[in-house]
């Protein structure tokens, strides 16, 4: 498998050079884009090699609070992607099966998520795997004033780029996902030095497992067996103790300082 970095889609290398200003320059579009590119990639290169990739909290799934058929409830949640890319589910999310695929687009009501006519589909059954992946979306859409003939001019342009993610179904564990975890604490010889983590070859975070029926009744929802989850020091603290630290204190006595002669 390949160690080459590249992008969030895993289809170019990452960025590894950022603009350098100097007075008088003509700043284009491009040179605005490879600066946020380099500071992207470099946060994505952190992630995959300081913390790996899966689900770091939340994101669990559930039935809904009043269960439809073929309806799946995915909890918000915090995900890194196997391409470094944060996935950062704000809300939760009723999911329809039936549609196998779900962008992040929300309506106003989360239990009735826009997609394609559920009825147009296959109903899926058996086991299904629910996994998500990192997708960027194009926002705000503007006017641009025309140049030249506008023959070949575009009359509005997107002017912002959206961190979202979609949810689909897998009929599969994908393999990066059924690996063994290595040990956490190695013998710290030589042959224990670790490689550059293998790029995953698909984008895909599992966070759980369902069983559906022909009739779309949805049950034995699990998270364990095919998700991937990162270690996270999120619930690492503690609190300080005042009276357990005067309790450890010595009480030292000066020594007498003699009167000079």
């Amino acid at each position: 498998m390949s160690t080459d970095h590249r992008s969030a889609n895993g289809t170019k290398p990452s960025t590894v050079e950022r603009p350098r200003y100097y007075p008088r320059q003509l700043i284009t579009a491009d040179d605005l884009t490879l600066e946020q590119d380099y500071v992207r990639d470099k946060l994505r290169r952190h992630n995959r090699m300081l913390h790996g990739w899966g689900v770091v909290a939340g994101a669990k799934l559930a039935v809904p609070n009043k269960p439809k058929p073929w309806m799946i409830l995915v909890k918000s949640g915090y995900i890194l992607g196997p391409y470094g890319d944060e996935i950062w589910i704000e809300r939760d999310v009723c999911f329809d099966v039936r549609t196998r695929c779900f962008s992040a687009e929300l309506s106003d009501d989360p239990c009735d998520p826009c997609a394609d006519d559920p009825s147009q589909q296959d109903p899926p059954a058996g086991t299904l795997h629910i996994a998500v992946r990192y997708q960027e979306l194009k926002s705000r859409p503007v006017r641009v004033q025309p140049v030249g003939c506008g023959c070949d001019d575009s009359p509005c342009e997107y002017s912002r780029w959206r961190d979202g993610y979609e949810i689909c179904v897998l009929d599969e564990c994908p393999e990066s996902h059924t690996e063994a975890p290595p040990d956490f604490f190695p013998g710290g010889r030589e042959a224990d030095l670790p490689d550059l983590p293998p790029l995953p070859s698909d984008p895909w975070v599992v966070l759980g497992t369902v069983d559906v029926d022909a009739q779309g009744n949805v049950s034995n929802l699990r998270h364990c067996g095919c998700r991937r989850q990162v270690r996270s020091f999120a619930h690492f603290w503690w609190r300080c103790n005042d009276e357990e630290t005067d309790n450890r204190r010595e009480l030292v006595v000066p020594a007498p300082v003699k009167p000079s002669p």
